[in-house]
């Protein structure tokens, strides 16, 4: 029998001698592989110890002053013989009390997945004030070179989206070209945000580190999330904690004891309190015929600077760091912001935050009062507790991305954006997640023989149950392009769905997001969007991701403050990223891109789906369950993308149920038909296009599970390679010379100009070789053994 010890929050729980524990583990399941599951235990008891009681804090009494929530998971681990087996999340469920004493707690563990979504509760995109970071002065030039610089990083950028007709040489006041009397008005254009800047803000506000190189890739970094909640564009300013400076405590005060300071801290601009007892709220006084005893708060601007013009300014009141409500003004006033009973108040923190239509400063004063009324003898008095804090704010023309976020919670666009690229997201270390496409994560994995561990005289194969259909799609959008396409074709753009002649249900990947078809009009570079539906009427997008593409040239007129000028290039936004010469496009089909005018093959499906479902609908598939019982070094160290070997066969894990006390370990398996890079010395190979210039490349390696470190050579000596040793996974920059042998661009014969075809496509020689470098990944393991994986650049001619 081994030994299990259960730790919460750092502090080890006694357990019952012959308490079961067992752990059910999934990553990704075969019926919905858009959901991430996570590790989790049937209940299980343990005893009524001093340690359990003090850990629990005597649960089992309510009349016990507890200094935790009960309802919240804690942090929790499960090691065997010493070595941890997971890092999770613990939940007490009930107690147990026999003959009038406390006998056992009830708890469950869950994986670390469930971390995250208790970090992010309810809270909103808008809600993380933490993006002011990436707040900047707004004015023309500003969004002119968020439109126009393709050679910058922007993490906000202004694409051509308009809520209005937008015509090219047609002439009148549509006409953005340069004949024309239209413009595109840097007033009118929404933002839009780099997704890595969110994740970035994610990490920051909940303390938590996303792992891994996906969030590194070009097809990650260059997508935006587009930022329109309005339609119309209304600068709003930058968004600032109104600063509470001082305070004073009201001379009619019933308590004498307390000051304002007891609830409003300075330090960090809130107001802070709880459930309050008559007795400590008012000390000496008889309830006797109480009838009410109540709180409430109330916010009053008590000056606005410039009074005139007047200035539309906006109040976001914070509770307990998410925004519960917002007041807009124009002047100074009064309003209440909660009134209710102290009993049962939870423990309530409030902040308020600032904003305007332009540049201004305004003082306040935030009253937290408290009141009761008591018999006296002789009648019914009021008593009251009254404690102000004041301060001031002001802000600037500083252009915050937070006023255009969409309604959208941090939990679903973190869980959209998992689904958009088939990414997976487990728990490494507290607080630490790796996030990585399901087929890398799948060929990281070990290959481990567990044959001699299996139970071969109990083995179960069940032919494997797929989908009669097959489907993914984004949200429907009101475009009027989106609408002309589906009533073309009889489905969204960028969607796309199979059926077959299974008998199983139904897969469906659905995104919280939209996917607008931009236009490119005829004869240019030029894409632009509209948010304007089949009746010519604006409307607000449901939250979208576009890519930023690279800077193309095209001339088109531009209005600034003061004046209007032709600008000559712009960087486009749409469903497509060039990485490494090819295209990649957010749709799910082949659609025809609006920008290439060619059908895009490189597809979200054909990218991140396609590896796992083509597996899975392998005709020599099935479904094996086998029962085994595991050393505790291959119970700790398993982990759920290795690929397991039993006999001759190859499987990856679907699901594992271990009983941790004995080893016993069930598993559900589906057999592998896809490369592995960990398999015994078969090498994996990547190959990456590139054009025939000299140039330096990004290039991912991925750390197999239980590798330690990894070199990276190649026989061409003209080749550099940095960093050449690894020892975490991460991205190196090889840089390779400009092929020998490429084809010349053919030109006139008095050598002043190119050749083109009809199609402006420059003409060049038939001669030309493909240059191949190969890169040599050696991989060495925490044992010492080594295995190597290949790498192609293929350079053209």
């Amino acid at each position: 029998m081994r030994t299990v010890q259960v730790y919460i929050e750092g502090q080890r729980l006694d357990l019952f001698k012959d308490e079961i524990i067992s752990v059910t583990s999934k990553q990704q399941d075969i019926s919905d592989i858009s959901k991430i599951f996570t590790d989790f235990s049937q209940s299980f008891s343990v005893p009524s110890s001093i340690k359990n009681d003090a850990i629990f804090q005597h649960f089992y009494q309510n009349d016990v002053d507890s200094t935790i929530d009960h309802n919240i998971r804690r942090d929790a681990y499960i090691e065997i013989d010493l070595t941890t087996f997971r890092r999770g999340k613990i939940s007490l469920e009930k107690a147990e009390v026999k003959n009038n004493q406390p006998y056992s707690y009830q708890i469950t563990f869950y994986g670390d997945i469930l971390a995250l979504k208790d970090k992010f509760q309810d809270d909103k995109l808008s809600d993380m004030s933490e993006l002011d970071f990436y707040n900047f002065a707004y004015d023309g030039l500003a969004v002119q070179d968020r439109i126009t610089d393709g050679s910058f990083t922007y993490n906000v950028r202004f694409p051509l989206i308009f809520n209005r007709n937008i015509t090219y040489e047609t002439g009148g006041s549509t006409d953005i070209s340069p004949t024309g009397t239209g413009s595109v008005q840097y007033n009118e254009l929404f933002p839009a945000i780099k997704l890595l800047a969110l994740i970035n803000v994610i990490q920051t506000r909940y303390n938590v580190t996303f792992s891994g190189t996906f969030f590194g890739d070009k097809r990650f970094t260059n997508a935006y999330l587009y930022c329109k909640n309005s339609e119309d564009f209304n600068f709003v300013t930058e968004s600032k904690l109104m600063d509470i400076t001082s305070g004073s405590t009201d001379t009619i005060n019933y308590n004498t004891t307390k000051t304002y300071l007891d609830y409003f801290d300075l330090s960090t601009d809130t107001l802070s309190f709880g459930e309050i007892s008559f007795a400590e709220a008012f000390p000496g006084a008889t309830p006797g015929l109480q009838t009410a005893f109540l709180y409430n708060v109330v916010l009053e601007i008590t000056s606005v600077n410039p009074a005139t013009p007047q200035t539309i300014f906006y109040i976001d009141v914070i509770l307990n760091n998410q925004v519960v409500q917002t007041i807009t003004a124009q002047s100074p006033g009064t309003t209440q912001i909660i009134e209710g009973s102290s009993v049962n108040t939870p423990n309530t923190n409030y902040s308020f935050r600032f904003r305007a239509q332009n540049t201004l400063s305004v003082t306040f004063k935030i009253t937290y009062q408290q009141l009761t009324y008591i018999d006296t003898g002789s009648g019914i008095d009021t008593a009251i507790n009254r404690y102000y804090g004041t301060g001031a704010v002001s802000v600037n023309n500083d252009f915050s991305v937070i006023n255009y976020l969409p309604d959208m919670t941090v939990s679903d666009f973190f869980k959209g954006v998992l689904k958009m690229f088939n990414l997976t997201c487990y728990g490494t270390a507290e607080n630490v997640f790796q996030v990585e496409p399901l087929d890398d994560w799948y060929a990281k994995g070990a290959v481990v023989d567990i044959t001699k561990y299996t139970d071969i005289k109990s083995i179960n194969i069940d032919r494997l149950k797929l989908f009669k259909t097959i489907e993914f799609k984004y949200q429907e959008s009101e475009s009027a392009t989106n609408t002309i396409f589906k009533n073309l074709t009889g489905r969204g753009y960028g969607n796309t769905k199979n059926t077959f002649d299974y008998d199983g249900g139904a897969f469906k990947v659905e995104l919280p997001f939209e996917n607008m078809l931009m236009q490119r009009f005829q004869g240019t570079n030029l894409q632009i969007g509209e948010t304007i539906n089949q009746d010519g009427n604006k409307y607000v997008p449901k939250p979208m991701i576009i890519y930023e593409y690279e800077e193309l040239a095209q001339d088109y007129r531009f209005t600034d403050e003061t004046s209007t000028s032709t600008l000559t290039e712009y960087v486009p936004f749409g469903q497509d990223v060039s990485v490494l010469s090819e295209n990649y496009t957010l749709n799910f089909n082949a659609d025809i891109s609006s920008l290439t005018n060619i059908a895009e093959q490189n597809t979200l499906y054909r990218t991140y789906y396609a590896g796992y479902l083509l597996n899975l609908f392998n005709l020599k598939n099935r479904r094996t369950t086998v029962k085994t019982n595991l050393p505790v070094s291959l119970l700790t160290e398993l982990r759920l993308n290795d690929r397991l070997i039993i006999r001759d066969k190859r499987y990856i894990i679907e699901s594992m149920k271990s009983n941790l006390n004995n080893g016993d370990v069930d598993f559900v398996l589906i057999n592998d038909f896809r490369p592995v890079i960990s398999d015994g010395g078969t090498i994996s190979e990547q190959i990456i296009n590139v054009d025939a210039n000299s140039q330096c490349i990004d290039v991912t390696i991925l750390f197999l599970n239980g590798v330690v470190q990894a070199d990276v050579t190649c026989s061409n000596p003209s080749v550099t390679i940095t960093p050449s040793t690894l020892t975490s996974e991460g991205t190196i920059e090889v840089c390779i010379p400009e092929n020998p042998n490429a084809t010349t661009v053919l030109k006139t014969e008095d050598d002043l100009d190119y050749i083109n075809t009809e199609n402006l496509d420059r003409v060049r020689t038939e001669g030309g070789t493909i240059e191949l470098y190969t890169l040599v990944v050696t991989y060495t393991f925490s044992n010492g053994t080594q295995t190597s994986n290949q790498i192609f650049i293929q350079q053209q001619p």
